[in-house]
């Protein structure tokens, strides 16, 4: 057999030359084609329902909407293993796929069996965000010199704006934020004013909700013109909280300001973020509060990375390997020169990993080239 192999390759040298060529090119194109991930996506295909009902106890949970809704998730075709959780107020169902399965077309079976789910009224179950557990690619920090901007105003610049223009990233599916109370209007009512006008806690809250609401009026001809007619409700101050009318006490009309006192507040915190900070003299700074956020990228890309450039010398570090410091806000400024924020923030980002080759090395990478592109 080998002998007649031998002799056929003798024979046809420029047929075993030419599929040698041909095989060579194969392996090249191959090679190049290969994808490579720094970081392989080793998470499982998975969607998670999550519902909330809050106040009720686990074991509630479990009855009346984590069993539903394990029930209806069950037939989906694909489905390897189902996993649930119920704590308090909370419920998640986890369905794990195949791994021939399409993630996209995952989510679109499990978001048409959640219509066939009857739960509980007020409960409405939502899909997961569709990231992997390895596309959390970095972590930043939001700090100010103007003395004007407390946590509170850092934390709602984080919620409006920062996480908007993250959000508009191409491969951001979600942020995660961290830190920092959450503002809100607050109506604190007296007691002895409520019982003294004959009012209820439930009188004031719905006077507000109807009150917070702008409506239509079709509208008034003009002439050849027509005048949409529009009723201007929604509160847009404090002093429009105070203004609303709850009931009239002898022909005087009854306002909120007169029964509490409303101001702007912080939410009741569950939590609190700090970080410490190593300056390049060792020296180690500590925030017992401050506000952060961690970047979530799409499942199918959360485990690629591009390639290196060691001509340029560039590195990888810019998403993965940078233990340095980006800081979006002053790169931003150097390239619209004139533009300044009156708040003095900046948005420091870090980064985690091996030492980077270059202070800048960041600057080189896509992903933060299309982030600076989208910051305000």
């Amino acid at each position: 057999m080998i002998r007649k192999l031998v002799d056929f390759a003798l024979q046809s040298r420029f047929l075993v030359l030419a599929v040698g060529i041909l095989l060579f090119a194969w392996g090249i194109v191959s090679f190049h084609r290969l994808p490579v991930e720094a970081y392989p996506d080793v998470a499982n295909n998975y969607v998670d329902v999550i519902a909330q009902w809050p106040g009720i106890s686990a074991e509630q949970i479990e009855q009346q909407v984590t069993i539903p809704l394990e029930t209806v998730m069950n037939g989906i075709p694909g489905v390897a293993h189902v996993r649930s959780w119920s704590i308090f107020g909370l419920s998640t169902v986890e369905m794990v796929f195949r791994e021939e399965t399409s993630n996209f077309e995952n989510r679109e079976r499990v978001l048409e069996r959640l219509s066939q789910v009857t739960l509980p009224s007020g409960v409405s179950p939502q899909m997961g965000t569709d990231w992997s557990p390895v596309g959390q690619i970095y972590f930043y920090t939001l700090r100010s010199t103007n003395p004007e901007y407390d946590v509170m105003n850092l934390k709602t610049l984080e919620t409006w704006v920062i996480e908007k223009n993250l959000k508009s990233v191409p491969g951001i599916v979600d942020i995660n934020p961290f830190g920092g109370p959450t503002r809100e209007y607050q109506v604190r009512l007296d007691p002895d004013k409520l019982v003294s006008y004959g009012l209820s806690i439930g009188q004031v809250e719905q006077q507000l909700t109807n009150n917070n609401a702008n409506a239509g009026g079709s509208f008034i001809q003009a002439g050849q013109q027509q005048i949409n007619v529009r009723e201007v409700g929604l509160v847009k101050n404090i002093q429009d909280i105070g203004n609303t009318v709850i009931a009239a006490r002898n022909g005087a009309a009854l306002h909120v300001s007169d029964v509490a006192e409303i101001e702007q507040g912080p939410m009741i915190r569950l939590g609190q973020f700090g970080d410490t900070i190593r300056r390049e003299d060792g020296k180690l700074v500590n925030s017992d509060d401050v506000v952060s956020g961690g970047p979530g990228r799409r499942s199918p890309e959360a485990g690629r990375t591009e390639q290196a450039d060691p001509a340029e010398g560039r590195d990888n570090c810019a998403v993965y390997r940078s233990q340095r410091s980006a800081s979006l806000y002053h790169a931003h400024r150097s390239a619209q020169p004139g533009r300044r924020d009156r708040s003095g923030c900046h948005y420091s980002v870090s980064f985690s990993g091996k030492r980077a080759r270059r202070p800048h090395c960041g600057a080189h990478h896509p992903f933060l080239a299309a982030l600076r592109r989208h910051m305000p």
